[in-house]
């Protein structure tokens, strides 16, 4: 399998300015370093580019872990909040049945007050007939 050339193709065998053999035309020649300087320069830019890209995304998955972790100091947050509002309604119910513990108490210690000054009364009342019918 050796080099084959159709008759059509014609390479042109020239020199450089450097003297040097030059398969291609000093157009082509030119042209092929420059377009080899563009993807240079091109492969530069990509490769600067990919280390943006890199730590861009390293500083988006740092703030993504401090969002996480503050999301989840918030929900515990509301959690104990939340807790705290249960505990709060618990305990206000317990005082409001004791308040109604006490106050039927009270009633009940008065009307025991009122009937025991009226039982007073009427033994003092009968104390004094007794008293009356002796003299």
């Amino acid at each position: 399998n050796g080099l084959t050339m159709k008759n059509d193709d014609k390479v042109n065998i020239c020199f450089d300015d450097e003297c040097k053999i030059r398969v291609l035309s000093p157009e082509k020649f030119d042209h092929t370093k420059e377009l080899a300087e563009q993807c240079t320069a091109f492969v530069n830019k990509i490769a600067d580019f990919s280390d943006t890209v890199h730590v861009l995304v390293e500083i988006l998955d740092s703030q993504a872990k401090m969002i996480e972790t503050e999301k989840l100091r918030t929900i515990g947050q509301r959690n104990r909040v939340e807790s705290e509002m249960d505990h709060r309604s618990r305990q206000q119910l317990a005082l409001q049945a004791q308040i109604a513990e006490k106050k039927a108490e009270l009633e009940r210690c008065s009307k025991h007050y009122d009937s025991l000054v009226r039982i007073e009364a009427e033994q003092n009342k009968l104390l004094k007939n007794f008293s009356n019918s002796d003299d």
